[in-house]
């Protein structure tokens, strides 16, 4: 009779320490998904505010380009209008020095 107490005082503490196990993989295995979803957020977050970034860079540089382009077509215009305005002037002093 003693033996069956003592396997039966086993059994319990053996059923214990299965439960607590359990337990314990039960709480890692949702800290583990937890530790992925949170991650897998942080990751997407990063990316796509790493690619608005990129975008908005993206759109600068063609709005720089644009505003070269411009500056560089009145600067043409510019050269154009002094170079007719010098061309004119050379005329004039052409058409004063023939008598």
């Amino acid at each position: 009779m003693l033996r069956n107490d003592e396997l039966l005082e086993r059994i319990c503490v053996l059923e214990r320490a299965n439960r607590f196990w359990k337990g314990l993989a039960l709480g890692l295995a949702a800290a583990l998904a937890l530790f992925l979803v949170l991650g897998a957020f942080v990751g997407f977050s990063l990316y796509f505010q790493t690619r608005n970034q990129q975008l908005e860079i993206e759109a600068a540089m063609q709005e720089a380009r644009q505003q070269e382009n411009i500056a560089r077509q009145q600067a043409e215009k510019e050269e154009a209008r002094k170079a007719a305005l010098e061309e004119e002037r050379a005329r004039e002093e052409k058409r004063k020095a023939q008598p």
